[in-house]
């Protein structure tokens, strides 16, 4: 029996194609730590990392904490991207037309998306308690 994180499959290869997307983006940004060393970014680049790998590799192998992991690693994306946004908008900077605000909108629907259409119960469990008890 094929185990199932997500009610259809579309759903499924867009969380693997974004947790993909988000630990390639979080590798590459370690580059960035040679030209402006900071203890912060180093803490949080390397969260993200970790929290990153989990998400893909949990979701690739259907663990039942894979969607913990991925709102974890879509939820630390979220609040990285939408800081310096949130204060460039009350600076009076115009955000709208900038390329992390649409990067944030799409993650901010990628993880409504994920959370509606995810499995909350899984019937391997029940199949497992039912072993042993006579059906007819």
């Amino acid at each position: 029996m094929k185990r199932k994180i997500f009610k259809h499959r579309l759903v499924y290869y867009l969380a693997v194609i974004t947790s993909l997307l988000l630990f390639i983006i979080s590798a590459f940004s370690i580059l960035k730590l040679f030209d402006n060393f900071s203890i912060f970014k180093t803490l949080v680049i390397g969260i993200s990392l970790v929290i990153n790998a989990f998400a893909f590799i949990n979701l690739i192998e259907k663990y039942d904490k894979a969607v913990l992991f991925l709102n974890l690693s879509l939820s630390l994306s979220i609040i990285v991207l939408g800081y310096p946004l949130l204060l460039g908008f009350l600076n009076g900077y115009y955000v709208l037309g900038h390329f992390g605000f649409k990067l944030l909108v799409s993650f901010i629907l990628i993880l409504i998306i994920v959370n509606v259409f995810k499995v909350k119960e899984y019937k391997i469990t029940k199949e497992i308690e039912n072993i042993g008890k006579h059906q007819d």
